[in-house]
């Protein structure tokens, strides 16, 4: 979840930094994923997606997919060593074991919830037919 909402909340910003609404930018990234790519590709695989989409999403995807993977493979290969060595699971129980853990956890939670990205997300998410059946 944390890459996932790291590249969400970066491509969000790149748009509003850019002049997109917040509501675009929402649906530029989290509904466009959500909503559109991540079901297509669990169903019919990422070289059927690559095959099926415009020349722009495919010159897109194509061209820029390495620098993506260039850039977060350091990433991965660190989380993977925290858990091999097991300082993310020490880290984990650390903070799970703070008295007041489920308050700091809100801390963090309401950090998330109520920004802008995610705001923007609760008014989208309202906007879906499946929530305005009457």
């Amino acid at each position: 979840m944390g890459a996932i909402n790291g590249l969400f909340r970066a491509q969000y910003d790149v748009l509003r930094a850019n002049g997109h609404s917040p509501s675009e930018a929402f649906n530029e990234t989290v509904e466009e994923a959500t909503q559109s790519l991540i079901p297509l590709i669990g169903a019919k695989g990422m070289d059927w997606m690559y095959a099926n989409c415009s020349v722009t999403a495919q010159r897109g995807a194509l061209d820029w997919h390495q620098k993506f993977y260039d850039s977060s493979l350091p990433v991965f290969k660190d989380l993977y060593e925290s858990v091999r060595n097991g300082s993310e699971t020490k880290r984990a129980l650390d903070k799970n074991s703070q008295a007041d853990y489920r308050e700091s956890l809100e801390v963090e939670l309401k950090e998330i919830r109520e920004s802008e990205i995610w705001r923007a997300g609760e008014t989208v998410r309202g906007l879906r037919p499946e929530n305005n059946k009457k």
